[in-house]
């Protein structure tokens, strides 16, 4: 069982674990290997890991995160780590992840408005609702909304811009 469950979370996570890792280290050997010292310290936690889907996601990026810090080189570690992102659900970043675009994505990402590179965080990263923004940066529901939508829309464009 345990076997199981950690093959599932290798194949739902990894890609985005190694998507976590690269945009912090930006180097593609030393993402792989923080992708898989996450993994055997997950493999070692496997019977305490959260249940929930949610939760669980939130935990193996989390460990992907601090793993990739950790590899940082010393005067590296106090850098600002604004741009670190994740791999969502949405076709777009699927469609990325799978053809192993990763730094094309993340140069799309840093180059939106810092309005609009927050939102995409907040949602995508943090797994926040457009409620939970809101509250979070004090803006009306609606707004998180369409700011989503657009900063989605300009990454759609700068993107396909680049093809």
């Amino acid at each position: 069982m345990p076997n199981r469950r950690f093959d599932a979370i290798v194949a739902a996570y990894q890609k985005q674990m190694y998507f976590v890792a690269l945009s912090i280290l930006h180097n593609h050997h030393d993402a792989e290997d923080a992708v898989q010292t996450a993994l055997m310290g997950i493999s070692r936690q496997i019977k305490s890991l959260p249940r929930n889907e949610q939760a669980l996601r939130a935990y193996v990026l989390t460990a992907a995160k601090h793993t990739a810090l950790n590899l940082l080189p010393k005067q590296w570690k106090d850098a600002d780590l604004d741009n670190v992102v994740a791999v969502s659900s949405d076709d777009l970043f699927e469609r990325v992840a799978a053809s192993l675009e990763y730094d094309r994505l993340l140069t799309a990402i840093k180059s939106l408005p810092p309005t609009y590179r927050s939102v995409l965080m907040l949602r995508y990263v943090q797994q926040l609702d457009t409620k939970e923004i809101a509250k979070l940066l004090d803006r009306p529901r609606g707004t998180v909304q369409k700011q989503i939508t657009r900063a989605k829309a300009l990454l759609v464009q700068i993107y396909q811009e680049g093809e």
